[in-house]
């Protein structure tokens, strides 16, 4: 199992990130996001829907980078470090919108019950993760790491 995959069965399983930015301070600030993740042959893109608060619009705007972790109680870890970017097309936050709605449970979700006016409702972010660096471990199976990093056509 290469280490992507392992990466999307670790977080399509666990389902809740924490999420991490930096504030115009340079310090830390996590919130806990639920993520999709997409696969384009050796990369993947991650997605959640989220409000765009104005805590959030500034940090980003200060670093626009994000890391999401993922842990579960048989200590399976998985972490994305990404770029990050809000998404305002329409065809994109239509198409992210419906890959929620179509992923089986726990993953799949109906962001329609929080955003009623589907994927462009004004209170509604969609907030785009393109991994650089990305590391799992299965460390209850004493595994040692896995890392993936982006082709260097991707890489930031």
């Amino acid at each position: 199992m290469t280490a992507l995959d392992e990466f999307l069965d670790i977080a399509h399983r666990v389902v809740w990130a924490s999420v991490a930015t930096v504030d115009r301070r340079d310090r830390p600030r996590s919130r806990m996001l639920h993520p999709i993740w997409e696969r384009h042959g050796d990369r993947v893109t991650g997605w959640a829907i989220t409000r765009p608060t104005a805590l959030k619009r500034a940090h980003l705007a200060h670093a626009p980078y994000v890391s999401c972790s993922y842990w579960d109680p048989a200590h399976d870890v998985a972490v994305a470090e990404c770029v990050a970017a809000w998404e305002d097309d329409a065809d994109a936050r239509a198409r992210v919108w419906q890959a929620f709605l179509d992923a089986p449970p726990p993953l799949g979700y109906d962001f329609a019950q929080i955003f009623p006016d589907g994927p462009q409702s004004a209170g509604a972010g969609f907030l785009r993760m393109e991994p650089w660096r990305i590391r799992t471990q299965r460390v209850a199976a004493l595994e040692r790491p896995r890392i993936w990093g982006a082709p260097a056509s991707v890489a930031v």
